[in-house]
């Protein structure tokens, strides 16, 4: 576990930053913005070519609506809430069980899950280097070089929401049963982040129909291989048969 995390750790991911638009014509146009502390320009500069100016027509249809969003208040509330979403499990998971073990527990479960996760978000966004909405955007000014925008795919903000808050439900559900009260506020704020990342002109609808996709593979991956590990591997048995010899694994899944 320990070797997991330092690897993990070094490859954990930053947030979006603001980024830029384009006019009609492709020419790149719009205003880089304020760096966050979580940016890494260096990294950014040296890895993140931009490419554009870029047509609109190279947009999928089904992507194209958001173009023109670019609310900086709904981007700031979407940090805000991802951020929350993110702390959220453990506030959760402490009135639950309070400062125990099975909390320390729950909490190396939930770390794991994030940086899994980011480093899964980081590897597409380095890799794909899609232009986000706001560089097709005719209406925003002044020129835009900056790489951080050209980490559209996917969306970390929705992926980590959903990765934190589906491995709250997944660990309340394998402790208490079915319940349905985490899943519900799962799918709403998710929703709600991956919304707010269109509206804000940072996302196209696919980056957070993906984000939202992967976030909640890993959200129910992590904590189900860990609760397999409590488990054990199962028993082997060899018992008679009619036929001779009959080889049996019993064990929980």
């Amino acid at each position: 576990m320990r070797w997991a995390l330092r690897v993990l750790l070094a490859l954990s991911c930053a947030l979006p930053v603001r980024a830029g638009t384009t006019s009609d014509e492709g020419q790149v146009a719009g205003t880089e913005g304020a760096p966050r502390p979580t940016d890494r320009p260096a990294a950014s500069d040296s890895i993140i070519h931009p490419h554009c100016p870029c047509p609109v027509s190279e947009v999928p249809w089904f992507d194209r609506w958001v173009i023109g969003y670019a609310s900086d208040a709904v981007d700031t509330v979407s940090t805000v809430t991802a951020g929350l979403a993110m702390v959220a499990p453990l506030a959760v998971d402490l009135v639950d069980v309070g400062p125990s073990t099975p909390f320390l527990e729950d909490f190396v479960v939930i770390a794991q899950t994030e940086l899994v996760n980011g480093a899964l978000v980081t590897l597409a966004k380095y890799t794909v280097q899609r232009p986000i909405p706001r560089v097709y955007s005719p209406a925003l000014p002044a020129v835009v070089s900056s790489p951080a925008d050209y980490r559209s795919f996917y969306s970390g903000h929705t992926s980590s929401t959903f990765a934190a808050l589906t491995a709250m439900s997944m660990t309340w559900t394998l402790r208490h049963g079915d319940a349905w009260w985490p899943w519900v506020v799962t799918g709403v704020v998710g929703s709600s982040v991956a919304l707010e990342r269109l509206f804000a002109g940072r996302h196209f609808p696919s980056d957070v129909v993906v984000g939202a996709a992967a976030g909640t593979l890993v959200g129910l991956a992590v904590p189900w291989l860990h609760a397999r590990a409590r488990l054990g591997p199962g028993t082997v048995e060899i018992a008679p048969s009619p036929e001779g010899v009959m080889l049996a694994w019993q064990g929980r899944w």
